[in-house]
């Protein structure tokens, strides 16, 4: 057994909230007894799960170790999300605890999730293990990737297949995405290149490759990789190697060729190289002559290039006759730059359908326009997948400046129609990333923020400002997410309709349901006084649901108000707040409203602050975090006061260069808004014109008509 993974729990009266009362598979929800009644949902996921692990691995978890045991232990003080150790695995409490009165559907979602990726470590990390820390991603890839999946396997409801493109692919490809990011196997030899490794390269990435390497093989060929793999190495550590000998043997086995490719190669380059490529397609209309060529995508667009080459499972589908079933990868690209040859006539191409592949598609601009044309005549022509995977590369590639904020403009106004989940997931991280840079912009963002309420107009009408009973899981998040977006750009009716249910909250102590709270909370304390921000506070001291205990924390920082902020910041320096979540409690009142940044700068610039702050957050790396946090949220004045702070003040504060390195960071972000509002404001103001087919589309659709 690897060291990590022995846990002693010692307790002053925790018990067995919910039991399967199953002695020969045993499972087991422990928590403090005054959470009691909040054990059941956590019970019925994991059994289902374990089983649905059992059949998937072709390995049963109970026949691992004589009277072994499956406890899940929630702990009110644990540091991360959970940690599985054998037989026993700890959880913050929010991960594991579900009240349906105060917990909303994003936790609960996560409930089931984390249990899955804990259940999953029980074979990938227990039952065999990586032998060092450099390969970390042998863990952390596997339980990430059937965190969803697994989950899928039990309760399809919840649609986390699809979800794991929005929540883990397209993360992969934003952390990815810099020439300072690293291989998920990479040299480790201090401590602190241990803790980096748990990081989203490890966990999204790792998991995206599991998700290609599937379709690559098919799912029967995948499986049986895995059982080979994991009876190889029962009882041991395991090196990559391990893997792709796996892959090699049940590829052979099941007689899987694909484009000549050698497998081990495939998966060697991917774990090896840090990075993604970017495939740019032209497509010759007349002939069908697809020309494809690759280079390694850096979201700065100022990154040197480099040669680098990856093996891309090329899929594609076409405007004609669109298949968005056929996942089959027919070709593997290898080199710089391939031909494909599809059929003569004039309709756009999609390549990677339904985003299974670690790369982002770029397109000539012909087929952008056509892509814009057909979305914008009904967004159902391209499937929902395909159009979160265009949200997401049409933003990263605007950052790029692969394409003009002109042309990708133009293909994003499909969002005004598109009510999707999937749609609006990156689309919201997307538009909040170009509004974080122009903050010091006051003009330039009430504009942007005026415009945007257009494009929110059909989804909000969609979703509503209630929670529908029985709804889909996604729509529920939909709202959530939404929600909070709109009222942090001063939507009226967001706002209207969270004062509305925060006043009738105070004033008559009626419920807002737990989905709606977090737009909810945060508007009403940030348009409210201090003795609604003291009503929060003291409901938050007497909830029994941390899930409920953080929204309510969250919502605590987005007040304004003087006496309530100073009161906030004397809260997280004590044991009112847990330490695990005093970091996120600093972010949050950053992010909460422009005013508080200069009202924390104010704080911390007293030497005893300093201090209190650095003691409250515990760890060095979350002091690191909070200097490199504050600049993002600073004006232009705020980021010259905290300069000169930091620079007078190197004695109190020895970590003052990542300080300055984050305000560097920070003047560079203004200045990119500075430089590209007027050309992005243009581009979104434009709208309207965009739906006017272009000249070359004209000319196009005039010769397809003759032709016919």
């Amino acid at each position: 057994m690897s060291a990590y993974l022995i846990s002693i729990h010692i307790s002053d009266g925790f018990k067995v909230i919910a039991d399967n009362d199953d002695d020969v598979k045993s499972y087991r929800i422990i928590a403090r007894p005054t959470a009691e009644n909040q054990g059941k949902y956590a019970l019925e996921v994991g059994p289902p799960l374990t089983e649905w692990f059992d059949n998937y691995f072709g390995i049963n978890y109970y026949d691992m170790a004589d009277g072994i045991r499956n406890d899940q232990l929630a702990s009110p003080f644990w540091a991360s999300g959970a940690t599985e150790n054998w037989g026993l695995v700890t959880y913050r409490e929010l991960r594991l605890l579900y009240d349906e009165n105060e917990t909303n559907a994003l936790d609960k979602m996560y409930i089931g999730t984390i249990t899955a990726h804990e259940l999953a470590h029980k074979w990938f990390g227990n039952y065999i293990t990586c032998r060092w820390w450099d390969n970390v991603w042998i863990n952390e890839g596997f339980a990430s990737y059937f965190e969803y999946f697994g989950m899928h396997g039990i309760d399809e409801k919840l649609e986390l297949e699809d979800q794991f493109n929005i929540m883990y692919l397209q993360s992969a490809l934003s952390v990815d995405a810099t020439s300072g990011t690293r291989a998920l196997r990479h040299t480790v030899n201090s401590p602190t290149q241990v803790t980096g490794h748990f990081s989203g390269i490890s966990y999204s990435k790792g998991a995206s490759l599991l998700l290609m390497l599937k379709h690559l093989v098919t799912e029967d060929t995948f499986k049986k990789a895995l059982n080979l793999f994991l009876l190889d190495r029962a009882y041991e550590h395991a090196f990559p190697e391990d893997l792709y000998r796996a892959f090699d043997n049940a590829t052979i086995q099941d007689n899987i060729q694909i484009d000549g490719l050698d497998i081990t190669s495939f998966m060697d380059t991917w774990v090896d190289k840090p990075g993604y490529p970017l495939l740019t397609v032209n497509v010759n209309m007349n002939t069908g002559l697809m020309t494809l060529t690759q280079e390694r995508f850096y979201i700065n667009a100022n990154a040197q290039q480099t040669d680098e080459l990856w093996p891309i499972p090329l899929t594609f589908t076409s405007g004609n006759n669109p298949d968005w079933n056929n996942l089959t990868v027919s070709r593997v690209m290898t080199g710089k730059s391939i031909e494909i040859q599809k059929e003569p006539g004039h309709e756009w191409v999609i390549f990677n359908v339904k985003q299974k592949g670690i790369y982002r598609v770029n397109y000539d601009v012909h087929n952008w326009e056509i892509i814009a044309s057909a979305l914008n005549n009904d967004v159902n022509n391209i499937d929902k997948m395909n159009r979160a995977q265009i949200v997401d590369d049409v933003f990263a590639l605007m950052r790029s400046e692969k394409i003009t904020f002109n042309l990708g403009f133009q293909v994003l106004q499909f969002l005004k129609q598109d009510t999707s989940y999937y749609s609006w997931y990156p689309a919201i991280s997307g538009l909040n990333w170009i509004r974080n840079r122009f903050l010091h912009m006051p003009l330039n963002l009430a504009e942007f923020d005026n415009i945007l309420y257009d494009y929110l107009e059909a989804v909000i009408k969609e979703v509503g400002y209630d929670v529908v009973e029985n709804e889909p899981l996604t729509r529920t998040l939909n709202r959530l997410f939404l929600l909070s977006f709109a009222c942090n750009i001063g939507h009226a009716g967001c706002i209207a309709d969270a004062e509305q249910k925060f006043r009738a909250l105070i004033d008559n102590d009626t419920p807002v349901n737990p989905n709606l709270r977090r737009h909810v909370f945060c508007v009403g304390l940030r348009e409210g006084n201090f003795e609604d921000w003291t009503y929060i506070y003291e409901r938050r001291n007497t909830s029994n649901n941390q899930a409920d205990e953080l929204a309510m924390l969250r919502a605590l920082g987005c007040s304004t108000n003087e006496n309530a902020v100073q009161e906030y910041l004397r809260m997280i320096t004590t044991d009112e707040v847990k330490a695990q979540d005093r970091l996120n409690a600093i972010i949050w009142l950053l992010a909460g409203d422009p005013k508080n940044a200069a009202a924390f700068l104010n704080y911390l610039k007293t030497a005893d602050n300093v201090e209190k702050i650095r003691k409250a957050v515990v760890l060095p790396a979350s002091f690191n975090s909070v200097l490199s946090s504050l600049p993002a949220y600073l004006d232009t004045d705020g980021l010259k006061e905290m300069e000169e702070w930091l620079t007078t003040s190197q004695a109190i504060v020895p970590e003052f260069n990542v300080g300055l390195n984050a305000i560097s960071s920070a003047r560079v972000n203004q200045q990119w808004g500075t430089d590209k509002a007027t050309d992005i404001l243009e581009a979104v103001r434009g709208g309207a014109s965009f739906l006017i087919p272009t000249i070359s589309l004209l000319f196009f659709t005039t010769v397809a008509m003759i032709l016919k």
